[in-house]
């Protein structure tokens, strides 16, 4: 499916009726985030939940499902280094 609003203005994005089009997974354990983007996500969507996320490094990337165009955007949470330098 097209993440290109059709040109009549009506169902603007949202071919999965009512379902996110960026979702996060937190694995507190071991410190990583899943960001997914599925088709039609817009950049918009993906600040909306990267800016939620602590400090964070990229670390992997791969495609959701076989034949699925949904991206999943792995990230590691950095450790706190304030206590290291003092609290700089």
């Amino acid at each position: 499916m097209s993440s290109i609003p059709p040109s009549t203005g009506r169902g603007w994005r949202n071919p999965y009726e009512g379902r996110p089009f960026v979702t996060l997974r937190i694995d507190h354990v071991a410190g990583l985030y899943d960001v997914t983007m599925t088709s039609g996500a817009s950049l918009r969507d993906l600040v909306n939940v990267t800016a939620t996320l602590p400090p964070v490094l990229f670390v992997d990337h791969w495609r959701a499902s076989l034949g699925d165009s949904a991206a999943v955007l792995r990230f590691r949470a950095l450790p706190d280094l304030g206590a290291m330098f003092g609290g700089l």
